[in-house]
C-alpha cells in the first residue's frame, strides 16, 4: 500500500512539473521583460538627456542605456522569485538548517475562502497583498494573543460578531460589544444580554444555573458537582490547601442537591444555597440533619450531610467558613436578580442562532468572576450532554421557539459549530471545563476562540497543561507583542529558516577567495516581533507556514460599514 502511495505521489509531482514549469518560466520571462524595459526607458531618456533625440545616433548613447537595461532585468528576475515560490518549487533552497517560510501569496489566497463561499468562516485578518478578508473555516479552536489597547476589541472580537452567521457566547468587559454589535446581531437571531451592573445600556437578561438540574435525573450529583467546580475558586498564588477546597465543594454539593430536590420552584436559586450557608449555628445543624434524613438523589444528599457533621468542630468551621468565602458574591442583589430565572437555555444554541453577552465590568471582575466561571461551565455541559442527546437514536431535541434561520444537519442542529469568544479569559481562572473542552469537545459542535494579553498569563493559569490549549488551536493570532517571554515563545514556534553567507579571504600575492555557506536564522527574532508595525500580525493557520496578515479594524473597514452602532469617542 505505502509502495502505491509512494507512485501516486511521484507521478503527482512530475505532472505537477509539466504543467506548471512553463507557467512559471512564462512569469519570469514576462518579469525580467518588465524590468530590462524599465531600464530601457529610463536608460533611454538620460541618454536624450546627454545627447539630445533621436536615440541611437551614438554608440555611446548605448554604453549609456546598457546598465538600466542590465539591472532592470536581474531586478525584474528578483521580484520574480521573491513572489512566485519558484526557488521553494524548483527544490533550489537548501533547508538543512530550517525550513520555516512566511505563507506566498497562493497560500494566503486559500485563506480567502473557496470561491462561492468567501463569507463563510472566522475572521482572522486581511490579506495585505488583495486587500481581501481572510477567514478560517475549519473545526479547531482558536487563540489570541495581544496586550491591553493592541485592538483585540476591533480586530477580532466585534468584526466576527458582526459577520459571524452563527451562534456565539461573548465574555464582554466593558458593555461594548453589546452595544456595537448587537443590534447586528439580531439580524441573525436572538440576543440575549446579560448585564448586572447595567453598563451596557440595555435591559438585562437572566439565567438561573439550577433550573437545568431536576430532582429525578440520574445525572444531578454530576451537575452539582460542575457548579461547585465553578463557584470554589483561588487565583493563581492565592490557592488555600487542596483539602479545605474538596471539603467545601462536598458541602456546597450536597445543599445546592437538597435545593433542588425539596425546595419550591421559585426557590431553587444559589440565592438559597447562599441562604443556608449563613443560617445560625442551631438552624444549620437542623437543616444538615433534615439532609441527612433525605432520601433523594440517590443517597448522595445524605452523605454530603454526614460527611460534614462527621467533622471536629473546629474542621467543620473552617470547612463553613472556606465555602462561604466562594459564595460570598452571592449577597449581591445585582446576581441575585439575574440568577434568579432563565430567560434561556444554553442548549438553544446548537439549534437556532443565538446570541449571550456576558458583561462584567473590569473593576468588579476580581469579585464577581466566579459568575462568569459559573455560566461559561454551564454552557459547555449544556451543549456537550445536547451533544451526547443528538447521537442517540431515541435522543428528541429540545422544543424550538422559532424555525432554524441556518443550515442545519439531519438533527435539527445548527451545522455551524457554536462559537465562544472568550475575551479576557484570565478572569475566569482554571477552569476545568474549558481545558476538557479545548481538547475532547470540537466534535460537539464548539469552538473556543481565548483571547489573552501574554502566554504568562496561560502558564500561570494552566501550569504545563498551557499546552493544550496551543496544541489544539487550529488558528494563533499575535500582535502588538511588548514582553520578550512571549516573543521569544513565537519566535521559537516560527521556526528557522535557512540562509546563505558568503565570505572573502585575501592574502597578499593571491588572488581574492570566496566561498558560499548556509546558516540557520529565526525567521522572526524575539526583537523583530516586538518592532513589528502596529497594523500588522503574525498567523499561524494549522497545516501553514505563518502569515504576516492586516489586522482589521471594523469601524474604518468598508466591509462593517452601517452594520455596528456608532459609539461616542
Amino acid at each position: 500500500m505505502r509502495g502505491v502511495i509512494r507512485l501516486l505521489d511521484g507521478l503527482f509531482r512530475v505532472f505537477g512539473r509539466l504543467i506548471f514549469t512553463p507557467i512559471l518560466l512564462g512569469w519570469m520571462i514576462g518579469a525580467v521583460l518588465l524590468g530590462a524595459m524599465i531600464g530601457f526607458i529610463i536608460g533611454g531618456v538620460v541618454a536624450m538627456t546627454a545627447f539630445g533625440p533621436p536615440l541611437g545616433h551614438s554608440a555611446w548613447e548605448w554604453v549609456i542605456i546598457a546598465p538600466p537595461v542590465f539591472i532592470g532585468a536581474v531586478f525584474g528576475f528578483q521580484y520574480w522569485r521573491k513572489t512566485s515560490g519558484a526557488d521553494a518549487f524548483f527544490g533550489l533552497t537548501g533547508d538543512s538548517h530550517g525550513s520555516a517560510r512566511f505563507a506566498n501569496r497562493k497560500e494566503l489566497k486559500k485563506l480567502e475562502g473557496r470561491k462561492g463561499q468567501q463569507d463563510a468562516g472566522l475572521l482572522i485578518g486581511r490579506n495585505p497583498h488583495t486587500g481581501r478578508l481572510l477567514r478560517y473555516d475549519g473545526p479547531a479552536h482558536l487563540i489570541t494573543l495581544a496586550p491591553t489597547r493592541a485592538g483585540k476589541g476591533v480586530g477580532t472580537v466585534i468584526p466576527n460578531l458582526l459577520a459571524a452567521e452563527r451562534s456565539v457566547l461573548v465574555i464582554d468587559p466593558k458593555g461594548e460589544n453589546a452595544r456595537i454589535a448587537g443590534e447586528a446581531r439580531q439580524r441573525f437571531g436572538t440576543v440575549h444580554v446579560l448585564d448586572p451592573f447595567e453598563v451596557s445600556g440595555m435591559p438585562s437578561a437572566a439565567y438561573n444555573p439550577l433550573d437545568r438540574l431536576t430532582p429525578d435525573s440520574l445525572d444531578l450529583g454530576e451537575d452539582a458537582a460542575s457548579l461547585t467546580e465553578a463557584l470554589v475558586m483561588d487565583p493563581p498564588g492565592q490557592v488555600s490547601e487542596a483539602h479545605w477546597n474538596e471539603e467545601a465543594k462536598a458541602i456546597l454539593g450536597g445543599l445546592i442537591m437538597f435545593c433542588v430536590c425539596h425546595e419550591d420552584r421559585h426557590r431553587r436559586t444559589l440565592a438559597t444555597v447562599r441562604e443556608y450557608l449563613t443560617l445560625p449555628p442551631d438552624r444549620l445543624r437542623a437543616l444538615l440533619e433534615l439532609m441527612q434524613d433525605s432520601e433523594a438523589a440517590g443517597g448522595l444528599i445524605a452523605r454530603a450531610a454526614n460527611r460534614f457533621l462527621g467533622k471536629a468542630d473546629r474542621e467543620a468551621a473552617s470547612v463553613l467558613s472556606n465555602a462561604q468565602r466562594h459564595t460570598h458574591f452571592l449577597d449581591s442583589p445585582r446576581i441575585a436578580k439575574v440568577t434568579s430565572r432563565s430567560d434561556f437555555h444554553f442548549a438553544d444554541l446548537r439549534h437556532r442562532i443565538t446570541s449571550v453577552f456576558l458583561v462584567l465590568p473590569p473593576n468588579r471582575m476580581d469579585a464577581y468572576s466566579r459568575w462568569l466561571r459559573l455560566l461559561v461551565s454551564q454552557a459547555l455541559q449544556a451543549i456537550a450532554r445536547d451533544a451526547e442527546a443528538s447521537q442517540k437514536p431515541s435522543g428528541a431535541s429540545p422544543p424550538l421557539s422559532e424555525a432554524p434561520t441556518a443550515p442545519v444537519s439531519a438533527t435539527g442542529r445548527l451545522k455551524a459549530p457554536t462559537l465562544f469568544l472568550l475575551d479576557e479569559f484570565a478572569a475566569l481562572g482554571r477552569l476545568e471545563a474549558v481545558e476538557r473542552a479545548m481538547g475532547l469537545m470540537a466534535g460537539y459542535g464548539l469552538q473556543l476562540w481565548p483571547i489573552l494579553q501574554d502566554m504568562s498569563q496561560l502558564r500561570d493559569l494552566y501550569g504545563e497543561r498551557a499546552g493544550t490549549f496551543i496544541a489544539n488551536a487550529g488558528v494563533q493570532q499575535v500582535f502588538g507583542v511588548n514582553d520578550f517571554e512571549t516573543a521569544k515563545w513565537l519566535s521559537q514556534m516560527i521556526g528557522q529558516e535557512t540562509t546563505g553567507f558568503q565570505t572573502d579571504s585575501y592574502k597578499p600575492g593571491d588572488n581574492p577567495s570566496f566561498s558560499n555557506n548556509l546558516t540557520g536564522r529565526d525567521l522572526l527574532t524575539p526583537d523583530e516581533i516586538m518592532q513589528m508595525p502596529p497594523e500588522l500580525q503574525l498567523l499561524r493557520v494549522q497545516g501553514q507556514p505563518s502569515a504576516l496578515a492586516q489586522k482589521l479594524r471594523y469601524y474604518a473597514d468598508p466591509e462593517f460599514k452601517g452594520l455596528f452602532v456608532p459609539q461616542d469617542q
